[in-house]
């Protein structure tokens, strides 16, 4: 169907589908990794969580709304094109979380811990506010991209974005 955009897309807010899209973990620069990935899906197969769905021309993207990444590195393993690679010290992404305080429900006086108790690196406090509901406040430095906070979130008020 032409100009039809998919709902991941209008989610993102991108209309046009000029946004590069998110890759899995490990993936090389986005010429290179479109270059070489053949889109046979082995790395979603292999997927614990089943983070990794297939995306826009069939390559291969993480949907945090319906998991996690654990990091296993099982999509590396599984990449025979090597567009999925790990090099000693490379950090899986450069992904994190941020909250839009317009939508979250804690800025609006609501008590919610959701985004806070799934975060297993801590990078989610909720400090304590004199005279009101805390807020979430995440702290770049530790926070690995995972996505947990993501789909717990009621009100969709995290984004995963490059940082």
């Amino acid at each position: 169907m032409a100009g039809a955009i998919s709902r991941k897309q209008f989610l993102r807010g991108d209309f046009s589908g000029r946004k590069a899209p998110l890759r899995p973990p490990w993936a090389l620069p986005e010429e290179a990794f479109t270059r070489l990935c053949e889109r046979c899906g082995d790395c979603i197969r292999v997927c614990p969580t089943q983070l990794l769905k297939q995306g826009r021309g069939g390559f291969p993207e993480p949907d945090f709304s319906a998991a996690e990444c654990l990091f296993c590195e099982d999509c590396v393993g599984a990449c025979r094109p090597r567009a999925l690679r790990k090099e000693p010290g490379q950090r899986p992404w450069t992904l994190q979380a941020v909250v839009d305080a317009g939508s979250c429900i804690a800025f609006r006086g609501v008590a919610c811990r959701s985004c806070v108790d799934p975060c297993e690196s801590r990078a989610i406090r909720m400090p304590p506010r004199p005279g009101g509901i805390s807020v979430p406040e995440i702290d770049a430095a530790l926070c690995s991209g995972c996505g947990a906070c993501y789909g717990v979130c009621p009100v969709g008020a995290i984004r995963m974005q490059a940082a």
